[in-house]
């Protein structure tokens, strides 16, 4: 096999692409924040606990999937070895596998709860069909992604989220103020994602491509337990608290994990830049791709969660219907930042040195250590330390795929400093906004203060940033890929 890293003029996904990613990881931000507080009020608390679970599942294996198969097929597309076509290949093995996955889910929550005393609710089982057909959905984003294609990328993104959730919400306003209705609507809405999908990309059977049902099974085989474990230490704490203190508890901490959420979805769509540039560099740039990478994934991180910290004051009074109590709580989510940006630069590089086995061990061992640290505040429960666990978790997972990928890589590639600066200033903000009165006002300070020190950052960054080539453009333009993206 070729190795990938031999081919020439591969470098892709420059400033425009990041910023499309950015923008559309925003737009479903905002979108999710909009509709919330509507879906919030008009729903019974129980009600709202169970849409909160329902979507934390879903949303919980969108994260679990992006972190495992697609980032792989990605990675394969630069092969120079039939890559584009075993890509597709693979492609078609995902969606396949999570159909045939979100069915057997579906039909074992739904035997489950016929005999349980409580029973399964209804939303469960149809959220495990929804994480069926997001793998469709996942796998043309994973090829989408290598072919740099980030406004079709960011329209299946707002399609399978936003839309869903505005779906749901327009459910419950005209058909019934139940849990039910709206993932009725929320699964319609993914349906129609998974039918853009295959109009953007067309998978390949993986049978129809000699070795790729084999190869897709070694890949994802030692995956699946990082990917679960990935999953758990995201959203889990959620499930955890419905398990512990119950459906509300669980609906209050979920009314505020956007705060988490929100810059780990900025950070992922970041990533799609990030994965592409170090999979696409050959192997005399690499050490240089991977630590100018890593650093601007330290500042956007830092960036990232210092707004989401500075908007919590605001946005728990406007997503919740009990602000003072959860105030603290959404400062301190988004500690999860510089972790997960930790985590996912040194992800992509062990995809591209071939040493993912080690993600079978490290993620799940850094989830034992989580749990076992959140199962007491969950219980009390005490959610404002159930949200230090959480970001606490995330600075374990990071450090973890640090140690492990040095073995690796020199150890100049790394600015490790950097992140460990950036992760104390983060805390050192959450720990002077705690002081800061719960108000309206007091939150509309801490958020234009930030914002004017983003602002100010991102002109000063602007004005360094070294202008693209006139020959780099003119290489990039004469990349073969460019046909293959039109086929599409």
């Amino acid at each position: 096999m070729t190795d990938r890293h031999d081919a020439p003029e591969r470098r892709i996904a420059g400033r425009r692409s990041a910023l499309l990613y950015l923008f559309g990881s925003l737009l479903q931000g905002l979108g999710l924040i909009l509709i919330q507080p509507f879906a919030v009020r008009l729903l019974s608390e129980f009600e709202w606990g169970l849409v909160a679970t329902s979507i934390v599942l879903i949303q919980v294996v969108v994260v679990l999937l992006s972190a495992g198969l697609p980032l792989a097929i990605t990675q394969l597309w630069f092969d120079q070895d039939d890559g584009r076509n075993r890509a597709r290949a693979m492609y078609g093995f995902l969606a396949i596998a999570c159909l045939a996955i979100g069915g057997a889910l579906a039909v074992g929550a739904g035997v489950v709860g016929r005999n349980d005393a409580v029973g399964t609710p209804w939303t469960i089982v149809l959220a495990m069909l929804i994480i069926g057909l997001l793998g469709t959905v996942l796998g043309a984003q994973a090829v989408l992604r290598a072919q740099d294609r980030p406004v079709a990328f960011v329209v299946l993104s707002v399609c399978s989220s936003v839309v869903a959730n505005l779906a749901g919400l327009g459910a419950i306003l005209v058909v019934g103020e139940t849990a039910l209705v709206y993932i009725v609507a929320y699964g319609a809405a993914v349906v129609l994602s998974v039918v853009v999908a295959l109009f953007l990309v067309r998978p390949r059977l993986p049978w129809k491509v000699s070795g790729m049902t084999r190869a897709s099974l070694t890949i994802a085989a030692p995956l699946l337990p990082h990917t679960g474990a990935l999953m758990l230490l995201t959203q889990g704490a959620v499930l955890l608290l419905a398990q512990l203190s119950g459906a509300s508890e669980a609906g209050r901490y979920g009314a505020v994990l956007i705060f988490a959420l929100g810059p780990l979805t900025i950070l992922n769509a970041l990533n799609n830049s990030w994965s592409t540039r170090i999979m696409s560099a050959d192997s005399r740039e690499l050490h240089g791709s991977i630590r100018a990478v890593a650093g601007e994934a330290a500042v956007s991180a830092l960036l990232v969660g210092l707004l989401a910290s500075s908007a919590a004051n605001i946005g728990a009074h406007v997503l919740t219907t009990d602000p003072g109590s959860l105030v603290h709580v959404a400062q301190i989510l988004p500690t999860v930042s510089l972790g997960y940006a930790l985590f996912l630069v040194a992800g992509n590089v062990l995809y591209v040195v071939h040493r993912t086995r080690l993600m079978a061990f490290a993620t799940p061992a850094v989830l034992l250590v989580t749990t076992s640290l959140a199962i007491l505040p969950a219980a009390a429960p005490t959610l404002t330390l159930l949200a230090a666990v959480h970001g606490a978790g995330f600075a374990v997972l990071g450090a973890t795929y640090l140690l492990a990928v040095r073995r690796y890589t020199p150890s100049d590639a790394w600015p490790s400093s950097a992140f460990l600066y950036c992760a104390a200033g983060h805390v050192l903000f959450v720990v002077l906004i705690r002081l800061a009165p719960v108000t309206l006002l007091w939150g509309a300070v801490e958020l234009i203060a930030v914002l004017s020190v983003i602002g100010t950052a991102a002109l000063f960054w602007l004005r360094r940033r070294p202008r693209t080539s006139t020959a780099g453009q003119a290489a990039a333009s004469n990349d073969p890929r460019t046909a293959d993206q039109v086929g599409d």
